[in-house]
């Protein structure tokens, strides 16, 4: 599950003061403690407003600080900023084409019940061998108020799933001429695959790591990316220093094929050219800085496995085409109000 921030938005009320607002008070003013009304609500800075919904800059920084990629329900190919205003406008973005999905989930009246939350809230303390202490402990890092805020988001983010699978699954359609297609294109119709051999460092981020955290770790990462792209040090030298990929400390993946790694790193190593460093890529793990050693063919050990992959794969294609037709309808009928250039 994603830690694409959602928390619980507090009410505007008129005639409370923006946080943000300064207030002069004269060098020579004795200090006085400020009396709240005892029905005092405090208000985020807006980001967003998408239809009556309102992504304030405290969702929008624990998003920006999320270990896991801003899209994952659905591929894209978008690439991963670099800058930290291009990756505030991206995630901003995804926000905004969260809200229009939920939107579009009330309106139907698309619904998730408690138990279905509770069950995921378990899977996550039990992943991560937390009890109820350590959940609240954890949530709080990630930027939640409350462990409540954090069940909205869980809810939130299980409906968003539940409408997509409505609105969008039962509209997936791969022939089998397709698959047959892809399998003569790429895979010698099916009895060979392509291998490559790779390396990679790993800065590896934590379920709990706060936000300022994994923003430090994407800053590391992209200066071990520099630092190889400019020749100013050696890939061993810095995977001995920084690859937290216990699996393989010295960064060599071997040969692997395409169904066996991680989406997102399999797409990104399967653009490279031979010795080329990926930009940083982001995995639930953590970041990632790609080198692409070698390719070569060989004799597929499994053809229906094979096959079930090309089907899959041209399934996350037709969903990506399906869901961005859906958004930009979406975004044409709806009142979008961006507050972050």
């Amino acid at each position: 599950m994603m830690f694409a921030c959602s928390i619980v938005l507090r009410r505007l009320v008129a005639g409370i003061l923006v946080a943000g607002t300064a207030v002069a008070v004269p060098a020579t003013a004795a200090p006085r403690v400020a009396r709240l009304p005892a029905d005092f609500e405090e208000v985020e800075g807006i980001a967003a407003i998408v239809g009556t919904t309102l992504i304030t800059f405290g969702e929008l920084r624990r998003a920006m600080g999320s270990q896991q990629a801003t899209q994952e329900v659905v591929p894209t190919d978008i690439a991963r900023p670099r800058s930290l205003g291009e990756l505030r406008l991206q995630v901003l973005q995804s926000l905004i084409d969260n809200a229009l999905v939920l939107r579009a989930a009330s309106e139907l009246g698309v619904t998730v019940e408690d138990r279905d939350v509770d069950q995921q809230i378990a899977e996550v303390k039990k992943r991560n061998t937390w009890d109820d202490d350590e959940l609240a402990t954890a949530v709080r890092k990630l930027g939640f108020a409350t462990v409540a805020a954090y069940r909205l988001h869980v809810r939130q983010e299980l409906t968003r799933v539940r409408m997509l699978q409505i609105k969008l699954g039962s509209r997936l359609r791969v022939a089998d001429d397709e698959v047959k297609k892809m399998l003569e294109l790429e895979h010698c119709g099916g009895t060979c695959e392509e291998e490559v051999h790779a390396r990679h460092i790993m800065v590896g981020v934590r379920g709990d790591d706060t936000p300022v955290a994994v923003n430090k770790k994407r800053d590391k990462a992209w200066q071990i990316h520099d630092l190889l792209v400019a020749g100013k040090a050696s890939f061993e030298d810095l995977a001995d220093k920084f690859n937290d990929d216990r699996g393989a400390p010295d960064g060599d993946l071997g040969w692997q094929r395409r169904w066996t790694i991680e989406p997102g790193l399999a797409a990104k190593l399967w653009s490279l050219k031979k010795n080329e460093y990926s930009a940083v890529v982001q995995t639930p793990y953590g970041f990632h800085v790609l080198q692409l050693l070698d390719r070569r063919r060989t004799q597929a050990k499994d053809k229906e496995l094979l096959e079930e992959f090309v089907r899959r794969r041209l399934q996350e294609d037709q969903l990506a085409r399906l869901y961005k037709a859906w958004i930009e309808e979406l975004r044409r009928t709806t009142h979008i109000e961006a507050r972050v250039q």
